[in-house]
């Protein structure tokens, strides 16, 4: 096979996402195996989508999970991420939670929401980690911060301390759990309403006006930021 210069890798990639466009997965998925084998990241995680969705090649998740090996491995941080899930679900690899975490912790620290959500829940129940509250609470809230609601639940339960859970030793902190489940609520959370009320049982009237302005200010800036 004759190596293909960078320029000539991207504008075979360019061509591959084309014919993903109009749904040729067939050649889209023959031009990246091309270019892939050559060690185009980019074209290593998308191969790696359609060997584990089945698209214009034959589904086979090992295949997908080293493809994304290999790309993850460069750095990519979709294939890292999709790595951590293989291993925490089995697929195409037997199921293994310490590489999971391992996968996700690569892909959180490159700042994907996703992965910063499930290495923080990892954290909270133990699987694949030494259970550690405050490593969740890190991860957690960093996923928070990026506008996953899952995390924004997840971050307004640990800061109700040992009501979330006996051994939880997060500071108890109930204006920030209320403004993280009035900014869950906010963002389609159908459970945050229970936690508000939790949160609002233990607080002021002055208290809950003061969380209250906290996730306001929190979902303005959000907004601004995405205009």
């Amino acid at each position: 096979m004759v190596a293909l210069t960078h320029p000539e890798l991207a504008e075979n990639f360019e061509d591959g996402m084309k014919f993903v466009a109009n749904k040729d997965y067939t050649s889209a998925a023959e031009l990246f195996k091309k270019i892939a084998e050559q060690g185009h990241a980019e074209a290593q995680f998308y191969l790696g989508l359609m060997c584990e969705g089945g698209q214009g090649i034959t589904k086979d998740e090992q295949q997908a999970v080293s493809w994304w090996t290999k790309a993850a491995e460069q750095g990519h941080v979709l294939a890292q991420n999709n790595l951590g899930l293989m291993y925490e679900q089995g697929l195409g690899v037997t199921q293994d939670y310490q590489k999971a975490a391992t996968w996700f912790r690569m892909a959180a620290e490159q700042g994907d929401a996703e992965a910063q959500y499930t290495l923080g829940f990892m954290y909270a129940n133990g699987e694949g980690v030494p259970r550690d509250y405050q490593q969740a609470m890190f991860w957690l809230s960093k996923a928070a911060e990026q506008g996953d609601v899952a995390a924004q639940f997840k971050v307004a339960k640990l800061n109700l301390g040992s009501i979330y859970s006996p051994d939880n030793d997060v500071k108890q902190d109930f204006i920030e759990a209320y403004k993280w489940f009035s900014i869950a609520g906010v963002d389609g959370d159908e459970n945050a309403k229970d936690g508000l009320e939790i949160a609002e049982s233990y607080l002021t009237p002055s208290a809950i006006e003061e969380a209250q302005r906290r996730a306001d200010e929190w979902i303005s800036i959000k907004s601004n930021d995405c205009l």
